[in-house]
């Protein structure tokens, strides 16, 4: 599996894309979430709406959200030799997540005798159910109520018969999202959002140190973080863990 990270800025990133992701798995492209700045930072990484075969939602927040319906709409009006192609838009999401996702793009898609399902296709999943896709499982589970209170979100566990990657997308509860369930031997990067200055929706630097158990820090990436991310690379290095960089891309053995 190829990663590919769009972006690694929060919300109010002046500096950054959003923490967005394209993963390659096998001859398919995976997007993990669709944040507002998607239509320049996917273009920037040498890609197109056209590329993508699903895409992941894992909450409702805009720098994950706010860039999926110009996604839907531009790949829905494809014109090829000027003649209308229409492409559906495959999302996978945790069926906590779907009425509200399906809610929130009944506003643009749904005029002109249009429904939703004209423009897309979901594939609704609980925390007992996975989805094959390449070769691989992903497993996305319920993470509500961790990253704020009140709000539905979900992370993604993606597992092959050689490793597995566990990806938190944004959670402040750590012990509440209980992430470590996934962990194992088996386990060859933790993506997890990252805080280096107090906030109410992100897990600080310091709470992921004690969360997780020394011996897996090394497979931690910190990710969705602080603009002024130098002056946090000495701390990062001495803890042993490693950061995301915006367009680098990092390949992980699965199966």
């Amino acid at each position: 599996m190829n990663l590919i990270p769009l972006g690694v800025g929060g919300a109010f990133t002046s500096r950054f894309y959003h923490n967005n992701y394209i993963a390659e798995i096998g001859t398919k492209k995976l997007l993990i979430d669709a944040g507002t700045t998607l239509r320049t930072s996917i273009k920037k990484a040498g890609y197109s709406y056209l590329d993508i075969d699903a895409v992941w939602i894992s909450h409702l927040h805009s720098d994950h959200v706010g860039g999926l319906e110009e996604l839907i709409f531009q790949r829905y009006w494809h014109l090829k030799n000027d003649i209308h192609h229409p492409m559906k838009t495959h999302i996978f999401v945790h069926q906590t997540i779907y009425p509200l996702l399906r809610q929130l793009l009944s506003f643009p898609l749904e005029n002109g005798g249009a429904t939703v399902d004209d423009f897309c296709d979901f594939t609704v999943v609980g925390d007992e159910e996975h989805i094959n896709f390449e070769g691989l499982q992903l497993h996305i589970f319920d993470t509500s109520n961790t990253h704020i209170q009140g709000m539905a979100s979900s992370g993604v566990f993606i597992r092959g018969p050689l490793g597995n990657v566990l990806f938190s997308s944004d959670v402040k509860d750590l012990q509440g999202a209980n992430l470590m369930r996934f962990i194992n031997t088996d386990t060859v990067a933790i993506f997890q959002d990252t805080s280096f200055t107090s906030n109410g929706a992100h897990a600080l630097f310091s709470d992921i140190l004690a969360y997780y158990p020394k011996e897996v820090q090394s497979k931690i990436y910190a990710m969705h973080y602080n603009d002024p991310i130098e002056d946090y690379v000495a701390a990062i290095e001495q803890a042993g863990i490693q950061y995301v960089k915006e367009r680098e891309a990092m390949t992980f053995t699965l199966n």
